[in-house]
């Protein structure tokens, strides 16, 4: 009986933080961040002032919370990659479900938009930015059997699939295309650097050994 009531009272707290998310992120984009107040987020969200304030200490606090459930979402993905796959097709899929997965939500757009014009409601994403590195940091130590998280490997695969997923979400905004396909051609971008670089160090090689002969 206890369990049930947790439960469900987990999720009218999930409901009324994501009735107050919407409507805060659909006034950001008519109105702007700095210009919306949390008096008017809370009244189209259809809670008092003091409901937004026990789920949210302040308007970057908010903002701030999309991170959170990035964060949420990356982990999740990179611990569901199979064992099996090379790291660098673990990065490449992680990014193909998370990217799918995130387009999904109607107001993507919105939320990269008032990021993109608005300092303040950025400079209030980028405050958990480190926190949502480290979660993937972690994630990715856990997948790959590291035994800690200061090994060089999962925080350069950590950052590899961050750099890809922003890289992906900001082509992906300006243009009228399949997110998925978008993240296919960001992978395919990132081999060829790769390989190309791999044949430039190669001849490079090559020529100072014939150099020294």
């Amino acid at each position: 009986m206890g369990a049930t009531t947790e439960t469900l009272k987990s999720r009218k707290q999930d409901v009324v933080r994501n009735a107050i998310w919407d409507a805060a992120v659909d006034l950001f984009a008519e109105k702007g961040f700095d210009e919306t107040t949390v008096e008017e987020i809370a009244q189209a969200a259809g809670v008092s002032r003091r409901t937004f304030f026990r789920y949210f200490s302040s308007k970057n606090d908010l903002m701030g919370q999309g991170i959170v459930d990035y964060g949420t979402a990356l982990s999740e993905a990179i611990r569901a990659s199979p064992r099996s796959l090379a790291q660098i097709e673990m990065v490449h899929q992680t990014v193909l479900k998370v990217a799918t997965g995130a387009a999904d939500y109607p107001r993507l757009r919105k939320i990269m938009h008032v990021s993109e014009t608005s300092p303040t409601a950025r400079e209030a994403q980028m405050s958990r930015r480190a926190e949502l590195e480290d979660r993937a940091t972690e994630s990715f130590a856990e997948r790959c059997r590291k035994r800690s998280t200061k090994d060089p490997t999962a925080r350069l695969l950590a950052g590899l699939t961050l750099a890809m997923l922003d890289v992906t979400f900001r082509l992906w905004l300006e243009r009228e295309q399949d997110i998925s396909e978008t993240a296919e051609q960001v992978f395919q971008t990132l081999i060829g650097i790769v390989s190309a670089e791999q044949v430039k160090s190669a001849g490079v090689r090559e020529a100072q050994t014939t150099g020294r002969s």
